[in-house]
């Protein structure tokens, strides 16, 4: 299985057998052009991927950072039908301005899809959507668990059903979010073998700088630490 960071919390994951998975795509400035130059984008647009065809898409939530009117429209529109899985809120809003033929699957905290060979999971977040999600995918034997936009929350550790290789989350403290400190103790808690740190990238106002987490680390933690450079795929 590869990542592929894609900037902010936006990622295309891709199984050995070649399906591809997308997150959250922010790949527009459409932030910037709504709100002002705190939110100009600071990570260059790539191209390639608004022109891909993804099997799946994955929204968390309702927030423009993670459910881009901008980037949808050339995701979605006139394109071959493929899965587009979201939450109820978001599920609604793509669904209903968007349309096609596209497979709208609501998909909910509990809800697991399987498409070709990947496991797909919704599991609990908590952030201001309140249908936010986090998202867990297993495939070529692996799990990954990006938990999505959301505050450091008891009850995260409790949807996880099996061990998880690799964590990505967030870490800049700002629009409910875990903080650099509270995201370390998470991953203390669910101890991967490695994590991920995002939605530090981005823009200048909301992000933060990713030292403030991996500071934190020791030999002794036992995971390692991926930063990737945006667009270049890794291997998990």
């Amino acid at each position: 299985m590869t990542i592929t960071w894609l900037g902010q919390a936006g990622f295309l994951v891709e199984s050995s057998a070649g399906t591809k998975i997308m997150i959250d795509p922010y790949l527009s400035d459409s932030l910037h052009e709504l709100n002002g130059d705190d939110f100009i984008r600071q990570v260059p647009i790539d191209e390639r991927y608004l022109d891909m065809r993804p099997d799946a898409l994955i929204l968390s939530h309702c927030h423009a950072d993670h459910t881009d009117p901008a980037t949808l429209q050339r995701l979605l529109k006139d394109k071959e039908p493929f899965c587009v899985l979201a939450p109820l809120n978001t599920w609604r809003d793509v669904r209903s301005r968007f349309g096609g033929e596209h497979n709208y699957i609501q998909f909910d905290r509990g809800v697991q899809w399987t498409l070709n060979d990947v496991t797909l999971k919704a599991v609990f977040a908590l952030h201001t959507d309140e249908y936010a999600i986090g998202i867990i995918i297993e495939a070529d034997g692996k799990s990954l668990y990006h938990t999505g936009d959301t505050l450091y929350h008891r009850d995260l550790p409790k949807w996880l059903d099996a061990p998880v290789d690799t964590l990505v989350l967030p870490i800049n403290g700002k629009g409910c979010n875990m903080n650099a400190v509270d995201a370390y103790k998470l991953t203390k808690l669910i101890a991967p073998k490695k994590v991920l740190p995002m939605h530090h990238d981005m823009f200048k106002k909301a992000g933060c700088d990713v030292k403030d987490f991996t500071s934190l680390f020791t030999e002794q933690d036992g995971v390692e630490i991926l930063l990737p450079e945006h667009y270049c795929p890794v291997e998990i």
